[in-house]
């Protein structure tokens, strides 16, 4: 009986130790999800400040990969990429000059506030090996547990400046 006792503790502190796994519904903007319509996106935040292809030579959001045309719609601190078949995705996020541009992920704030402390919190072990690897500031990476992409959390001076979709190419 000892045994799986110790092995539920072990697994129970180990998932603790590793943050919560990357969810793309877990994320919002201005009550935007993550995936939204280009409907919804106008309706809420008003035509864009310019729309056009992004015309991405690899990845998930290149024509020449998926076959399908893709247009980014670029607001002042926010763009969104996608097309009517798949919907539009937060593609970044930029906090670094403006207090007031704040993203959702469950009922956690992120803005440029954040620290990287908050950001272990939020992603555990995926950031934390980046910063033992002598990552303090810059870019971490944290992938989607089974798709092939997941987000960019830029820093500086220990505060987080951007937020950035990756897909891999």
């Amino acid at each position: 009986m000892k045994i799986p006792t110790a092995i539920l503790l072990f697994l129970l502190f180990y998932q603790c130790s590793i943050g919560q796994q990357l969810d793309f519904d877990k994320i919002q903007f201005r009550g935007l999800h993550f995936f939204s319509t280009k409907s919804q996106i106008i309706k809420t935040l008003g035509n864009p400040n310019q729309e056009f292809e992004p015309q991405y030579d690899c990845g998930g959001l290149s024509e020449a990969w998926q076959g399908a045309k893709y247009y980014t719609l670029k607001y002042q601190n926010v763009k969104f990429t996608g097309n009517n078949n798949e919907k539009y995705l937060i593609e970044e996020v930029d906090f670094k000059n403006e207090s007031s541009v704040v993203l959702l992920y469950e009922d956690h704030i992120l803005n440029r506030e954040t620290t990287v402390e908050e950001l272990v919190e939020l992603f555990g072990r995926q950031i934390k090996e980046q910063i033992n690897q002598g990552q303090g500031n810059g870019q971490f990476t944290v992938l989607h547990e089974i798709r092939d992409d997941g987000i960019i959390l830029e820093t500086k001076d220990g505060k987080l400046i951007r937020f950035r979709y990756w897909t891999a190419c």
